[in-house]
């Protein structure tokens, strides 16, 4: 029963385990008035050895020493006890009980901090995942940048090249405009020539050779026109490939856009969580 005379420590004696139950905390209650060790409510996985039932408090001892120095300084005192100490990490506090203006005892609790240690480190760990997570992403961001940028100088390189194709076929198509009429003056040079007979054998000759040159130059001037038809569409298919490549590196860069803020309110979120886990305990 509690201390003689002190139904607030009666009272609290009958609260204090319903309270325990309520949080569902794990945690060790004890009830003491101002010289001895009323009551005990251990913890679920951890027990706290300096406070036993019906001891006297004794200012040689540590734990006992504390209760003391609250009850005497009538303000509540909270601590943080280590892992090295227990086992686990423990929060403390002792809160003076007061009765008439008067101090009359303390209630002691120490929480386990165990598992706001797991999920804290839990939280760190995905933080800094996160955090990795979100570099690796900048940097895949980048390089899309980069390819989208580098994507558009080829564009403009072949851009270049196809005017520079394209005017090499208008010089084709010159050339083969003057075969052609090369060609039927050389016919018609030979017809003159036959009409004069043998004076005009010599020029025979020459027209014959001219029409032979006209002939080739037309031929060499068809082969180098299929051939640059043949660059043009190449390089319009490359030209496609190219603008589906930077197609797709934009769209890549605006996607890892949205993926680094979704990674950004994830972190977010669990910072909160883990301020929340702080201020539950």
């Amino acid at each position: 029963m509690g201390a003689m005379g002190s139904r607030t420590i009666e009272s609290l004696e009958i609260a204090l385990p319903l309270m325990k139950e309520i949080t569902g905390k794990d945690m060790q209650i004890s009830l003491c008035d101002r010289t001895r060790v009323i009551n005990v409510w251990q913890g679920k996985h951890f027990t706290m050895p300096s406070a036993l039932p019906g001891v006297d408090l004794d200012w040689n001892n540590p734990a006992h020493r504390n209760m003391l120095e609250a009850m005497e300084k009538g303000v509540q005192d909270v601590s943080i006890l280590p892992k090295e100490m227990f086992g686990i990490p423990i929060k403390g506090i002792l809160t003076p009980i007061y009765e008439g203006g008067e101090v009359v005892g303390v209630v002691a609790c120490a929480f386990s901090l165990e598992q706001q240690e797991k999920v804290n480190e839990s939280i760190s760990t995905l933080d800094s995942n996160l955090q990795q997570s979100r570099d690796n992403v900048g940097e895949i961001a980048e390089e899309a940048a980069r390819l989208a940028e580098k994507l558009g100088n080829i564009q403009q390189i072949f851009d270049q090249v196809k005017d520079e194709v394209a005017t090499a076929s208008g010089m084709v198509k010159a050339i083969q405009g003057n075969a052609s009429r090369s060609n039927i003056l050389a016919l018609n040079a030979s017809i003159e020539a036959a009409r004069a007979g043998e004076a005009g054998r010599g020029f025979a000759v020459v027209a014959g050779e001219m029409g032979k040159l006209a002939q080739v130059s037309g031929s060499s001037a068809k082969e180098i026109s299929q051939s640059l038809l043949g660059i043009t569409g190449a390089f319009e298919k490359v030209t496609e490939a190219v603008e589906d490549a930077s197609n797709v590196a934009g769209i890549q860069v605006a996607t890892t856009g949205k993926i680094t803020a979704a990674l950004s309110d994830i972190s977010s979120s669990a910072a909160r969580l883990g301020e929340f886990v702080k201020e539950s305990d």
